[in-house]
């Protein structure tokens, strides 16, 4: 059986956790904390020219989305070169 590496079980780890129940983004203006519920994320996998691009990662977003204000885009995993298809919507 062949093992698995810690980048990929992160990646998968991290799919299950987001999956379409999303996170919901915090924004700080000054001294005070806005929390929009209103607001999650999505994420559709690993973004690569070969896997899907930067466009097929927005249409994904889109077309998933339509209704909830979709923002969607390739974003850079912290800590890792991992690129992933991410999609910004309403809750």
């Amino acid at each position: 059986m062949a093992k698995l590496s810690s980048t990929l079980c992160l990646f998968l780890l991290l799919v299950c956790v987001l999956g379409t129940s999303g996170i919901r983004d915090t924004a700080s203006i000054g001294a005070h904390m806005i929390t929009r519920d209103d607001q999650c994320l999505t994420a559709f996998g690993v973004c690569s020219d070969k896997v899907c691009g930067e466009l097929c990662c927005e249409q994904k977003c889109i077309d998933n989305f339509k209704t909830k204000n979709p923002s969607g885009g390739c974003e850079i995993l912290p800590g890792s070169a991992l690129r992933i298809c991410n999609c910004h919507h309403d809750c």
